[in-house]
């Protein structure tokens, strides 16, 4: 199987959405529905691929806004979320009392379990679950890929300030899910550009030290 990650980013907060796809089937997901769905929806277009799944990260409003254009455009495919935040999802609800958008109800909703894989078509993906941004935040790991959401980042970490994050729990996931990974594995994060494991722990100034202000980080 030769997986291929194409990546598009709206101009609003620069979140990206990702269509990976396998080259040899086409069976391909998308990864996270930013404020431009149509660029994702193009790129899936252009690599004819067939999209069997939309698989979330987190539900902030970034991340989520494109589903109602996503599933007009692919059907009810299962939408893929971590159980703590299934609920607000499927009622509209925002995962943040500070962004208070309200979002449209989202049926088909499945669930993104640690310990578990992930199979779509001949796509299958590894849940870490990796909260502190946010509760239900995952990382998904195929092959030496990982996408990471908002927890990692080229140079920073995701924020811990807001009213349900939790700065601790997001450095102790980063330390023991994501920088135990081989050094050579390429992050896909929600924000920027891509980056290695191995990058990331020489050099990013979020992971340097222990430190206690972890509410600095990028978004």
């Amino acid at each position: 199987m030769k997986v291929r990650v194409e990546a598009t980013a709206d101009k609003r907060f620069g979140t990206n959405s990702y269509l990976v796809i396998d080259d040899d089937t086409k069976d391909a997901v998308i990864i996270d529905a930013n404020f431009e769905p149509d660029l994702v929806i193009e790129a899936a277009r252009k690599n004819e691929a067939k999209v069997r799944a939309i698989l979330l990260t987190h539900t902030d409003v970034d991340h989520i806004a494109g589903l109602p254009a996503l599933i007009d455009e692919f059907g009810a495919i299962p939408v893929a979320v971590h159980d703590s935040e299934r609920a607000g999802l499927a009622d509209g609800k925002p995962l943040r009392s500070e962004f208070a958008v309200e979002a449209s109800p989202v049926a088909n909703l499945t669930s993104l379990s640690e310990g578990e894989r992930f199979r779509a078509g001949e796509l299958e993906f590894e849940v870490l679950h990796t909260p502190g941004h946010s509760p239900g935040g995952v990382t998904l790991k195929i092959g030496n890929l990982l996408f990471t959401g908002d927890a990692l980042f080229a140079g920073s970490i995701g924020r811990s300030d807001f009213k349900n994050s939790n700065g601790r729990d997001l450095l102790a996931g980063i330390k023991s899910k994501l920088l135990t990974q081989p050094d050579d594995s390429v992050v896909h994060s929600g924000h920027g550009p891509s980056t290695t494991i191995g990058r990331e722990k020489r050099a990013n100034p979020f992971l340097v030290f222990d430190g206690e202000d972890d509410e600095q980080g990028r978004t």
